[in-house]
């Protein structure tokens, strides 16, 4: 139990009595500001915590009703288990109890208790009277089911049936994780004289420590927690589920926007594009249409964007479908997010639905092969999203980040997929990588098809350049991952890699025209010994074209039986004949000049120097002043 932390929340009209409630569940009062007290609204998210029967303290958000702080209600929803809609029983259901409910829908609060409050003003037979109405009203809403508890917040009746009721339904929630990186939509922002910029929010996922290195995004702003509060009471961490304050060290309050997100730093995805399920709100009087801007709220955070429509021509009342945002701003986001639209103007809730991803491009609208992607993000079995996710190698860490579950889920993912003979594992140093065995099958066919069709129209080359192969493929992972990935398809015999050069296995015959110019070269090499031609004259002689004679030479030095030794070329065997001449010399003589050399191989000064430094650079020989001795 103790490790299992819940937030509950508020919604409903104003002046129903929902910071009323919350003084009457916690004591605590929510209405924070002078403005809020004169005025008996709440306008800023309200926090307090409570104890229930059981011993568990809970936190509790008291968000404005009033239809102006409609944003305020957004953020404080964020996060929420359990959500209380509070009715006045005088006054039942009213406009912004509707646009509650709507928000509450599309964001997809699980559970919920109607609070019919201020039941001291009416008497039984209207209160009967009123909760048959209620219920009536919330049909087809995520209330329909929901239990309804009368309450006297003002007077505290009814107030311990409703903590019975919170403890009931708190133990149908499954608790927020604390394994993973930390997530915290910002909802609060302020400053403490002598400590610095303090953020407040409900931590989503992972733990938060004293000392730890997090971030604020969008931006990439570093920072490290200085100190930590939970209700009020000072910890060294914090876990997922919690109200939590945050002390951050090195960083003005100005730097900081509600709307932000409290991350672990390099994790998250951060887009101005993002991938929707989108629905409009039956109740909305006009058709969501391509192109138009709206409010888009996800979490603590409103961005202005537009609506790019992908599978219909507009979104009409009650209908649903896939759609991207083109935000003017980033936001950080993660596929299964929940957000709500509403209209640029006049402010209301129109739609919202779930985000899909974070994505890289406007896609085109009615294509076929976008839409099915489109359903594999909404619906797709948990396998196929991470075979999606592994259509190129990754490593873990990285489809941790981008599936957003906890370890072992994923070891349980890849395990299926791998008994199921759909992944590749790949070893890379201290990690491994994952392939769809599919993807993987289809990128190495179509490296071979590019190699051979390369092969082809260049005979001599023996092989395409693995950078020039890279650019052919459109690979854009790290430089070490491509090697790696290259590599192990030699290994497992897909094609050949020889030092800089990829091949096919098939080694096919030489046009005939090549293969007699290059016996005539071969012929014409026997007679030079170590006293070589000027090779682009004798090819010239041979009727090979100037442009295409420098690959003849590659040709013959890749294949290992010509060497290119300064601005000349020998026979592979001349050269070790004259190796072992020279190393025969040595063990008699100590040491070799220039001269000596010359006389040795029967040729001149102007191919004995570079020889000869060539057997140094093999440190066969070490030049000492004039003369050469065993290395």
């Amino acid at each position: 139990m103790a490790d299992r932390n819940y937030l509950i929340g508020t919604a409903g009209h104003v002046d129903h009595g929902k910071t009323e409630l919350i003084r009457a569940l916690s004591g605590i009062e929510t209405d924070r500001l002078l403005e809020e007290k004169q005025r008996g609204i709440s306008i800023e998210l309200g926090f307090a915590h409570m104890v229930l029967p059981s011993g568990r303290k809970v936190g509790i958000v008291d968000v404005p009703g009033h239809e102006k702080f409609v944003r305020q209600m957004m953020a404080g929803a964020s996060g929420m288990d359990i959500v209380l809609l509070v009715i006045a029983a005088d006054e039942g259901i009213m406009p912004q109890t509707k646009e509650h409910l709507e928000i509450l829908t599309l964001l997809g609060i699980p559970r919920g208790i109607v609070v019919l409050n201020k039941t001291d003003l009416v008497d039984e037979e209207w209160l009967d009277l009123m909760e048959e109405d209620v219920r009536d009203k919330l049909k087809k809403t995520v209330f329909q089911n929901a239990p309804i508890c009368r309450v006297s917040a003002l007077k505290g009746d009814g107030i311990d049936a409703l903590r019975r009721e919170i403890e009931a339904l708190l133990a149908e929630v499954e608790s927020k994780t604390s394994e993973g990186p930390v997530r915290m939509p910002i909802d609060r922002v302020f400053s403490v004289q002598g400590f610095g910029t303090v953020v407040t929010g409900t931590l989503q996922s992972g733990t938060v420590s004293l000392g730890q290195e997090l971030a604020i995004e969008p931006g990439m702003i570093l920072t490290k927690v200085r100190s930590l509060q939970v209700h009020n009471q000072k910890m060294k961490t914090a876990s997922a589920g919690q109200r939590v304050a945050v002390n951050l060290a090195g960083l003005e309050v100005a730097e900081v926007e509600r709307g932000s997100v409290l991350v672990s730093p390099r994790v998250f995805q951060v887009g101005k594009i993002l991938d929707l399920n989108l629905l409009n709100l039956a109740s909305a009087e006009r058709p969501i249409t391509q192109r138009q801007r709206v409010r888009f709220h996800l979490g603590t955070t409103e961005v202005l964007g537009r609506v790019h429509l992908l599978d219909q021509e507009e979104l009409a009342p009650g209908q649903e479908g896939f759609a991207q945002i083109l935000l003017e701003e980033p936001v950080l986001a993660a596929s299964g997010d929940r957000f709500v639209l509403r209209f640029y103007s006049p402010t209301q809730t129109i739609g919202g639905g779930k985000v899909l991803g974070v994505a890289s491009l406007k896609q085109k609208r009615f294509k076929q092969s976008v839409i099915e992607q489109m359903k594999i993000k909404d619906l797709g079995d948990p396998l196929d999203l991470l075979e999606k996710e592994i259509a190129e190698p990754r490593n873990s860490s990285e489809l941790l980040t981008r599936l957003q579950v906890n370890r072992d889920e994923l070891d349980k993912r890849l395990g299926s997929l791998e008994e199921q003979q759909r992944v590749e594992i790949l070893p890379a140093d201290e990690t491994k990588l994952y392939w769809s065995s599919e993807a993987a099958q289809k990128w190495r066919a179509k490296l071979v098809d590019i190699v051979k069709a390369y092969e082809e129209s260049n005979p001599l080359r023996l092989g395409m350049s693995r950078e020039e192969l890279k650019t052919r493929l459109g690979v854009q992972w790290p430089n070490h991952r491509w090697q790696t990935v290259l590599e192990q398809g030699a290994i497992k015999n897909y094609y050949r890699v020889s030092g800089s050069k990829v091949r096919t296995n098939v080694n096919a015959d030489l046009p005939l025209v090549i293969a007699k110019r290059l016996d005539d070269l071969r012929k014409k090499w026997q007679d030079a010994k170590l006293t070589p031609f000027d090779f682009f004259s004798v090819a010239e002689s041979l009727g090979i074209p100037k442009i295409e004679a420098s690959e003849y030479a590659q040709y013959l030095c890749e294949t290992g039986e010509w060497l290119h030794i300064e601005h000349y070329y020998y026979q592979r065997k001349d050269i070790e004949d004259a190796q072992k001449n020279l190393l025969d010399f040595l063990k008699s003589h100590e040491e070799i000049g220039v001269s000596e050399a010359r006389e040795l191989w029967g040729t001149s000064r102007k191919y004995a120097v570079p020889l000869l430094e060539y057997f140094d650079s093999l440190k066969i020989t070490k030049r000492i002043g004039d003369k050469r001795k065993l290395y």
